[in-house]
C-alpha cells in the first residue's frame, strides 16, 4: 500500500517499511511522538503519522484529520481529499453532509469540500435521518433542511436531532418537551430535563428532581422516583439509582434486580453487566445472580472478543466469562478496540493476541484518538 511519506527521509524510509497491505480493513488511530496515524491489528503503519490528530473513518472512506490544528479530510491512503482549511469539522452525516466551522460560523460542506450551506449559524449540528438539522441563529435554535432553509425557526433555548419516531427533545423558558417535524408541540414543554425516545418508545425525564420514564404521548409509564436512570438495555431492564443504590427496572418499573450496588453498568451483549460492590467490580446476570464475585480493583464491559478489562493489585489483564485471567494482570494498562487487545508497558503501547502473545512490541505513545 502506497504511504504518505514524512518530511525527513530517515524517518519516511521507516515508515514505508511498516505501511503493508490493510489487514482486515481496520484502520486504529495511533500516535508516535506527537503524530497520529493509522495501524491495523498486527501493529503495522498503514498511514503513516503525520497528522496533529486523527478520527475513526466514516462510511464513506474518509477521516477527519488535523494538521497545524486546521481540520481537513483524508483518505484510506493518507492524502488529503478535503484540505485542512476548518476551524473544527464533524462526520459525514448519511444525508452526505458534514457541519463545518470557519471563522466562527458553522455551515455545510459535501465529501468534496464544497460549502453546500453557506457558514452562517452560530451553532449546527448532524443532519438527522429525516433530513433536518438543529443549528443556531442569534441564541435560538431551529431547524433547517439540507438546502438550508428554515423548516422550523429558531425559537427554542435548545434543541436535539429528531429520533426515529418523529420527536425531537426541546427546550422553552427552562422546561422540556418534544416537537415532531412541523414544529408543532407534540409534548408540552413542562420536564426539567429529558432524553430520546428509546426503541421500546420509552423517553427518560426529570421532574422535581426525580426520573421516571414517560411514553410519545407524555404520560409518565414509570413515575419519576429514582435519583438517575439510564435507557433500557435489549434485555429489557434499565439501570435506575435509588437512594443511593443501583439496581435494574423491567419496562413497567418493577424491580428485577433490587437496589444492592454502588454502581451498575449496562448489560453486555454476551448477558453480563459490570457492577461495583464496596470498592470492587465483578459480573452479574439479569437475574442479578453474581456470575463473576466483586474482586477486581477496576474493570471494564465484556468485549465483542469474549474478554473483558480488569485491574488487580494495580495492574491490567484479561478475564474471560467465567472469571478466569486468560492474559494475566501485568501490564500498566490494556484496551481492547475492535477486538484488538493493546498493552502498556514502560510508557509504550503494542498489541497481544487473545492468549497473551506479543503481536506488536511496545512501541506507541498513545492509542485511540481524542476526536474519537
Amino acid at each position: 500500500m502506497r504511504c504518505k511519506l514524512l518530511a525527513t527521509a530517515m524517518l519516511a524510509a521507516t515508515f514505508l517499511i511498516g505501511c503493508t497491505t490493510q489487514n482486515n480493513n481496520i484502520f486504529i488511530p495511533a500516535r508516535l511522538g506527537s503524530k497520529w496515524g493509522y495501524i491495523d491489528t498486527t501493529g503495522n503503519w498503514v498511514i503513516a503519522p503525520n497528522f496533529d490528530d486523527v478520527a475513526n473513518f466514516a462510511k464513506n472512506g474518509l477521516a477527519r484529520a488535523t494538521f497545524k490544528w486546521k481540520y481537513g479530510y483524508i483518505d484510506k491512503i493518507g492524502n488529503w481529499i478535503i484540505d485542512t482549511q476548518f476551524d473544527y469539522a464533524d462526520d459525514f452525516a448519511e444525508n452526505g453532509l458534514a457541519c463545518a466551522k470557519l471563522n466562527g460560523k458553522w455551515g455545510y460542506i459535501d465529501k468534496t469540500g464544497k460549502w453546500i450551506i453557506d457558514p452562517q449559524f452560530d451553532v449546527a449540528l448532524n443532519f438527522a435521518e429525516n433530513g433536518l438539522a438543529p443549528v443556531d441563529l442569534n441564541g435560538k435554535r431551529g431547524y433547517i433542511d439540507k438546502t438550508g432553509n428554515w423548516v422550523i425557526n429558531p425559537q427554542f433555548d435548545m434543541a436535539w436531532e429528531f429520533s426515529e419516531n418523529g420527536l425531537a427533545p426541546v427546550e422553552l423558558n427552562g422546561k422540556w418537551g418534544y416537537i415532531d417535524e412541523t414544529g408543532n408541540w407534540i409534548i408540552n414543554p413542562q420536564f426539567d430535563e429529558v432524553y430520546y425516545f428509546a426503541e421500546n418508545s420509552l423517553a427518560r425525564a426529570k421532574l422535581n428532581g426525580k426520573w421516571g420514564y414517560i411514553d410519545t404521548t407524555g404520560n409518565w409509564v414509570i413515575n419519576p422516583q429514582f435519583g438517575d436512570v439510564r435507557p433500557f438495555a435489549e434485555n429489557g431492564l434499565a439501570r435506575v439509582e435509588f437512594n443511593g443504590k443501583w439496581g435494574y427496572i423491567d419496562i413497567i418499573g418493577k424491580w428485577a434486580i433490587n437496589p444492592q450496588f454502588d454502581v451498575a453498568y449496562d448489560f453486555a451483549k454476551n448477558g453480563l453487566a459490570l457492577v461495583i460492590l464496596n470498592r470492587k467490580y465483578g459480573y452479574i446476570d439479569k437475574t442479578g445472580n453474581r456470575i463473576i464475585n466483586p474482586q477486581f480493583d477496576d474493570a471494564n464491559d465484556f468485549a465483542e472478543n469474549g474478554l473483558a478489562v480488569v485491574k488487580l493489585y494495580g495492574q491490567w489483564g484479561c478475564i474471560d466469562e467465567t472469571g478466569t485471567l486468560v492474559i494475566k494482570a501485568q501490564y500498566d494498562n490494556v484496551r481492547i478496540y475492535k477486538n484488538t487487545i493493546f498493552f502498556k508497558q514502560k510508557g509504550k503501547w503494542g498489541i497481544i493476541d487473545k492468549n497473551g502473545n506479543i503481536v506488536a512490541n511496545p512501541q506507541f505513545d498513545w492509542v485511540l484518538s481524542r476526536l474519537f
